[in-house]
């Protein structure tokens, strides 16, 4: 009879033990449920849709995107100035050289993106890095073409210009990637 009362004591006691694990489980789960629901709501003004064009939606993470890059080319274009003479190496290295410069940010960049991106180009495919390599160097292009033009830097032969500004746009798609990565 003893040993029936102290079983059934241990098993009472079993009992509360799994009741206040149960408890503490569904604490811990409705924490979940909240932090869920926060980052649902983050989410969802992050996906705000700005506007349409064809089938293409521009959202509010391609418009602070296109900031990050453009601020970032902006850095490195100052800098790349600095520390690069674009019309003098424009007008001695060859092309060869240019081109390299242009494979090797390039390449440099994709392995930075896919490193920052590597959940979601596991989900959506690699063409995310190609279309992320190309917004982000076109923006490069474009504020080294405005930057030569705001200091008068912009050489009267066209060739020129195409090597300064590959060659510009190092500096510049570093910035850019760099800020977009943030």
């Amino acid at each position: 009879m003893v040993k029936k009362k102290a079983r059934k004591n241990s098993l009472n006691s079993n009992i509360r033990k799994i009741g206040q694990e149960v408890q503490n489980l569904q604490k811990v789960e409705n924490k979940i449920a909240k932090e869920e629901n926060k980052i649902e709501k983050e989410q969802q003004i992050i996906e705000k849709e700005l506007f349409r064009m064809g089938r293409f939606t521009f959202k509010r993470k391609h418009f602070l995107e296109l900031i990050r890059g453009t601020a970032g080319a902006f850095l490195g274009v100052g800098l790349g100035m600095n520390l690069l003479n674009t019309k003098n190496l424009a007008s001695n290295l060859p092309w060869l050289n240019v081109f390299g410069i242009l494979v090797f940010i390039l390449t440099i960049s994709a392995l930075l993106i896919y490193k920052n991106e590597k959940d979601f180009i596991k989900k959506e495919g690699k063409r995310v890095i190609f279309k992320k390599l190309t917004f982000l160097y076109v923006i490069a292009l474009i504020v080294e073409l405005v930057a030569l033009w705001l200091f008068g830097g912009i050489p009267a032969s066209s060739v020129l210009l195409l090597k300064m500004l590959i060659i510009g746009s190092y500096s510049a798609m570093a910035g850019a990637v760099s800020f977009s990565i943030i």
